[in-house]
């Protein structure tokens, strides 16, 4: 085997055992971005599952909609350190979101009941897919 044939095998072997962890660190510059996305889907009304938001207490069934609010039930327009406390956390190429907002009591309740409150829906995945190819492809390109 010719050396030139070699070191590419050297320098496939190293993206092999290395592209885990380098898009991980990707994924990590994009948490803040990761959070807002899922924001945006709860804000619309779309849950992790391509689905409307779903509440499994029927007290909280239906009061999703964007201007709608039964008086003294939460929602997601008028409950800011739900908002502020959102977060996303990446290990092992997963995100984790949740909120530290999510108050106790009934408020609590009510974020704990949705079945599809947290994660991202195929259009934001997408979105955030087009964000980190750029750099993952410029990852691969400087070690070929």
């Amino acid at each position: 085997m010719s050396n030139n044939i070699k070191d590419k095998i050297k320098k496939l072997e190293y993206i092999r055992n290395n592209m885990y962890k380098e898009s991980d660190k990707i994924l990590k510059k994009y948490e803040k971005d990761i959070a807002l996305l899922n924001y945006n889907q709860m804000r619309d009304g779309i849950g992790s599952d391509n689905k409307p938001l779903f509440n499994v207490l029927n007290q909280y069934l239906g009061i999703y909609r964007r201007g709608y609010k039964k008086t003294g039930l939460y929602d997601f327009f008028e409950t800011g350190a739900f908002k502020r406390g959102l977060f996303a956390k990446v290990s092992n190429n997963t995100a984790k979101i949740d909120s530290n907002g999510k108050g106790s009591g009934e408020k609590a309740l009510f974020f704990s009941s949705y079945t599809n409150l947290f994660g991202l829906d195929n259009y934001s995945i997408e979105l955030l897919r087009k964000k980190i190819m750029p750099e993952l492809r410029a990852y691969l390109k400087s070690k070929l």
